[in-house]
Protein backbone atom coordinates (compact mmCIF):
# COMPACT_ATOMS: atom_id res chain seq x y z
CA UNK A 1 0.00 0.00 0.00
CA UNK A 2 1.69 3.57 -0.81
CA UNK A 3 1.16 6.16 1.95
CA UNK A 4 1.91 9.57 0.96
CA UNK A 5 2.15 10.73 3.94
CA UNK A 6 4.74 12.17 6.52
CA UNK A 7 5.32 8.83 9.19
CA UNK A 8 5.53 11.39 12.34
CA UNK A 9 3.41 14.02 13.68
CA UNK A 10 4.52 16.80 15.89
CA UNK A 11 2.03 17.10 18.89
CA UNK A 12 2.27 19.56 21.54
CA UNK A 13 3.12 23.00 22.51
CA UNK A 14 7.03 24.84 22.42
CA UNK A 15 8.91 23.81 24.66
CA UNK A 16 7.59 20.91 24.92
CA UNK A 17 7.26 18.68 21.99
CA UNK A 18 6.06 14.96 21.55
CA UNK A 19 6.51 13.18 18.50
CA UNK A 20 4.27 10.09 17.44
CA UNK A 21 4.09 8.04 14.25
CA UNK A 22 1.14 7.85 12.46
CA UNK A 23 1.75 3.41 11.87
CA UNK A 24 4.05 1.54 14.14
CA UNK A 25 6.39 1.20 11.68
CA UNK A 26 4.52 1.81 8.84
CA UNK A 27 6.37 1.37 5.39
CA UNK A 28 5.61 3.20 2.09
CA UNK A 29 6.99 2.33 -1.47
CA UNK A 30 8.37 5.67 -1.91
CA UNK A 31 10.38 5.87 1.41
CA UNK A 32 13.84 6.30 1.24
CA UNK A 33 16.41 7.85 3.85
CA UNK A 34 18.34 11.09 3.32
CA UNK A 35 21.93 10.23 1.59
CA UNK A 36 24.96 11.86 1.83
CA UNK A 37 27.42 13.18 -1.00
CA UNK A 38 30.38 11.36 -1.75
CA UNK A 39 31.85 13.97 1.07
CA UNK A 40 29.35 12.68 3.71
CA UNK A 41 27.64 16.01 3.66
CA UNK A 42 23.49 15.58 3.31
CA UNK A 43 22.58 18.51 1.33
CA UNK A 44 18.64 17.39 1.68
CA UNK A 45 16.98 15.46 4.12
CA UNK A 46 13.93 14.96 2.14
CA UNK A 47 12.43 11.47 2.46
CA UNK A 48 9.85 10.75 -0.18
CA UNK A 49 10.06 11.10 -4.12
CA UNK A 50 8.22 14.03 -4.16
CA UNK A 51 10.94 15.83 -1.94
CA UNK A 52 8.43 17.83 0.09
CA UNK A 53 8.70 15.50 3.51
CA UNK A 54 11.94 16.35 5.69
CA UNK A 55 13.13 13.52 7.62
CA UNK A 56 13.14 14.29 11.52
CA UNK A 57 14.32 11.73 13.28
CA UNK A 58 18.28 11.02 13.28
CA UNK A 59 21.24 9.43 15.44
CA UNK A 60 24.96 10.58 16.67
CA UNK A 61 27.04 7.77 15.05
CA UNK A 62 30.73 9.70 16.34
CA UNK A 63 31.85 9.26 19.52
CA UNK A 64 31.34 12.80 20.52
CA UNK A 65 29.43 15.73 18.88
CA UNK A 66 29.60 19.12 19.35
CA UNK A 67 26.37 20.66 19.38
CA UNK A 68 26.71 24.26 18.56
CA UNK A 69 25.06 27.84 19.29
CA UNK A 70 24.62 28.68 15.41
CA UNK A 71 25.40 27.01 12.22
CA UNK A 72 29.07 26.89 12.06
CA UNK A 73 32.24 25.40 13.69
CA UNK A 74 33.48 28.44 15.92
CA UNK A 75 30.21 28.72 17.93
CA UNK A 76 29.95 28.22 21.43
CA UNK A 77 28.95 24.49 21.84
CA UNK A 78 25.78 24.48 23.71
CA UNK A 79 25.85 20.53 24.79
CA UNK A 80 27.75 17.74 23.47
CA UNK A 81 25.96 14.52 22.28
CA UNK A 82 26.97 11.37 22.42
CA UNK A 83 27.13 8.01 20.30
CA UNK A 84 23.79 6.56 20.13
CA UNK A 85 21.45 9.65 21.28
CA UNK A 86 18.57 10.29 19.20
CA UNK A 87 18.06 13.70 17.81
CA UNK A 88 15.22 15.16 16.39
CA UNK A 89 14.96 18.39 13.79
CA UNK A 90 13.34 20.61 15.07
CA UNK A 91 11.96 24.55 14.00
CA UNK A 92 11.79 25.23 9.94
CA UNK A 93 13.44 21.48 9.27
CA UNK A 94 16.06 22.27 6.21
CA UNK A 95 19.40 22.01 5.97
CA UNK A 96 21.47 25.05 7.06
CA UNK A 97 24.88 26.54 5.81
CA UNK A 98 27.64 27.87 7.73
CA UNK A 99 30.11 30.50 6.07
CA UNK A 100 32.36 27.86 4.58
CA UNK A 101 29.11 26.19 2.74
CA UNK A 102 28.92 23.70 5.47
CA UNK A 103 25.89 21.71 6.29
CA UNK A 104 23.36 21.84 9.61
CA UNK A 105 20.96 21.07 10.78
CA UNK A 106 19.05 22.91 13.89
CA UNK A 107 17.98 19.85 16.45
CA UNK A 108 16.65 18.40 20.23
CA UNK A 109 17.58 15.66 22.03
CA UNK A 110 14.73 13.25 22.37
CA UNK A 111 14.39 11.94 25.74
CA UNK A 112 13.39 14.37 28.70
CA UNK A 113 11.69 17.97 28.68
CA UNK A 114 14.79 19.26 29.48
CA UNK A 115 16.48 17.43 27.12
CA UNK A 116 14.41 19.04 24.44
CA UNK A 117 14.34 22.69 25.51
CA UNK A 118 18.31 22.69 24.67
CA UNK A 119 18.39 23.18 20.49
CA UNK A 120 21.18 23.36 18.62
CA UNK A 121 23.09 22.77 15.27
CA UNK A 122 24.86 19.70 14.55
CA UNK A 123 27.08 19.36 11.10
CA UNK A 124 24.81 17.53 8.60
CA UNK A 125 27.56 14.73 7.67
CA UNK A 126 27.85 10.91 7.61
CA UNK A 127 30.41 10.94 10.39
CA UNK A 128 28.87 12.39 13.10
CA UNK A 129 24.97 11.92 12.09
CA UNK A 130 22.48 9.65 10.35
CA UNK A 131 18.92 9.11 9.36
CA UNK A 132 17.03 6.77 11.42
CA UNK A 133 13.45 4.74 11.14
CA UNK A 134 10.62 6.96 12.90
CA UNK A 135 9.44 5.33 16.27
CA UNK A 136 8.21 6.22 20.25
CA UNK A 137 11.80 6.68 22.00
Amino acid sequence: MKLNLPNRILLGTLPLLVSMPLGANAQTDSFQYPQPKRQGDYTSISTFENGQTAHLAWMVVSSELNCRAQAGGNYRVVRTLSKGDNIDIVGKPKVYRDRQGKPWLYVAKSGSAEDIKIRCFVRANSQFIKPIPYSIY
